[in-house]
């Protein structure tokens, strides 16, 4: 008798699926954001705090501390501005407080005047301010489009300051068609060139020797107009300057040990022999 197979038939587990509320999900998310910026509000707070704090400290030890004010205001200048001038220029005074000062202000009060060139400032503890200002220093008298009765001067670096009548001996810069700014600097090519030519000249005794400027024609295109002092007139180029001076000292040299007086001198032209005419 053949034996029966038993065959079983396994159920399928059944599955219990949970229905996720989107209303809780989200305020979930709620309450974590709401406690993230808490924490920072916290953070930012203490933050805050410690920075109030630290500038109490800071000005009890420094811009409120009586010991830092200032007793002795010493200021000095390389030229003519007196120390009142500059006082009342900066604003500074005794008793005001070393720490409470910004540099940045007092020298931007300063550098404003026209005659002032740089600003040294420093605190020297506890109870000193040193102030030391450089003035401008003219070079030469300068007319523009507008010629006035008394010219402007000019510094080395083309600042234009006001006249001054003990200065009339300076060079006259002129031909310039350009209005000029009291205290603003020429932004114009022949005006440096005609600076730099000065400069040189003013920077070699073999130079001032024979180069005695009286003024420079800068209206001409192909050439700076040069006059000097003792009558002799010269084709200027723009190109070249330190080598066409020296080349002018050594005519004016080389024909006064002759016994000649010179006229006019071209330097305009490359040449080995320099083209002057004589009185």
């Amino acid at each position: 008798m053949a034996a029966r197979k038993k065959t079983t038939t396994r159920k399928k587990p059944q599955y219990v699926r949970a229905k996720k509320r989107k209303g809780a999900e989200g305020s979930t998310v709620a309450r974590r954001s709401i406690t993230i910026i808490l924490l920072l509000l916290i953070v930012l707070g203490i933050l805050f705090g410690i920075g109030k704090g630290l500038s109490w400290i800071g000005h009890k030890l420094y811009a409120g501390n009586p010991r830092f004010e200032i007793q002795h205001l010493v200021i000095s200048c390389d030229g003519k501005l007196a120390e009142d001038y500059i006082r009342e220029a900066s604003g500074l005074r005794e008793g005001m407080n070393l720490w409470e000062l910004s540099f940045d202000e007092i020298e931007k009060k300063l550098l404003s005047v026209s005659r002032i060139e740089s600003v040294y400032l420093e605190r020297k503890l506890p109870h000193t301010l040193i102030v030391k200002v450089k003035e401008r220093v003219p070079v030469a008298q300068i007319t523009g489009r507008r010629v006035s009765q008394y010219p402007f001067m000019v510094d080395r670096y083309g600042y234009v300051l006001p006249h001054r009548r003990s200065l009339n001996t300076l060079p006259l810069i002129e031909g310039l068609d350009m209005d000029l700014k009291l205290g603003q600097p020429l932004d114009d090519a022949d005006v440096e060139k005609a600076l730099k030519i000065i400069g040189i000249c003013e920077s070699s005794g073999y130079l001032r020797t024979y180069i005695q400027i009286e003024s420079l024609n800068l209206k001409y295109s192909d050439f700076i107009d040069l006059r000097l002092k003792d009558g002799i007139r010269v084709r200027m180029p723009r190109f070249s300057l330190e080598p066409k001076l020296m080349n002018l000292a050594s005519v004016i040299k080389v024909s006064t040990s002759r016994g000649q007086r010179v006229k006019e001198v071209d330097l305009t032209l490359d040449s080995a022999k320099v083209p002057t005419t004589f009185y």
